[in-house]
């Protein structure tokens, strides 16, 4: 008798070992991930934008060097996250360091007082946030501050305050609401899936949010243009070792 499974080609494992990355980095199903790869043909190491989680495009080694804090570090850390309005918003200018614009935390702190006074409900009792912070895990304080750190994003959205100062702060808010909604901070590199730019690389600038959970969209920028387009995440891959 054959052993048939002694003769697959080289290269369909490969395409086997790659399915099973995809599927792991998607956290899609094996049959998904194969129907993935042959319909927008991902390379090795890519993903679709509609999955998957980039919170610090670029910056592997800011990530390394917050999760090697101390808990005596991480702890005075997150103290200073729940000190709404000045302590959060110092927390968030330097835990983001990859986006620029001068006054960043001057400006957040200032939309956090103003979304503070219109909503007064999105803002967690003080005494509760204090306790959540002993625990030294700032994702912890981030889920107390959701609903309060979505609506000064949205804030933004609204106004339209889209000038050099406070489009660092948006990439901040940006940034910190794919922690726990997964998406793809600004800063992420993407291949374009769709005409007239298919195939050419773009940088993700902005997320665009709707209802609550994932971005259900992007503002990218295309290499070597200034000009800024709107995508919809399935229209976008996100490229490897990011």
């Amino acid at each position: 008798m054959t052993d048939h499974n002694r003769g697959t080609p080289r290269r369909g494992r490969a395409r086997k070992r790659a399915i099973r990355a995809h599927a792991a980095r998607a956290g899609v199903a094996y049959s998904v991930a194969a129907r993935q790869l042959e319909a927008v043909g991902l390379r090795s190491g890519e993903t679709i934008a509609s999955y998957g989680r980039t919170i610090y495009p670029g910056r592997r080694r800011v990530a390394e060097e917050r999760a090697r804090r101390s808990f005596e570090q991480r702890r005075d850390d997150t103290r200073r996250a729940a000190l709404l309005p000045e302590g959060r918003a110092r927390h968030l200018v330097e835990r983001f360091p990859l986006y620029p614009g001068e006054g960043r935390q001057e400006l957040l702190s200032m939309l956090y007082v103003t979304v503070a006074a219109h909503a007064p409900e999105l803002v967690p009792p003080v005494g509760e946030l204090a306790w959540i912070a002993e625990m030294g895990e700032e994702t912890a304080v981030d889920m107390e501050c959701a609903r309060l750190d979505r609506e000064v994003r949205e804030l933004l959205e609204r106004a339209e305050l889209d000038e050099p100062p406070f489009r660092g702060v948006r990439q901040i808010l940006d940034a910190l609401l794919m922690v726990a909604n997964d998406g793809h901070a600004p800063g992420t590199r993407v291949r374009v899936l769709t005409s007239p730019y298919e195939d050419r690389t773009a940088t993700i600038v902005a997320a665009v949010w709707g209802p609550p959970g994932p971005p259900t969209g992007y503002r990218i920028q295309m290499e070597g243009a200034a000009q800024v387009l709107t995508a919809e995440p399935g229209e976008l891959v996100v490229l490897a070792g990011q």
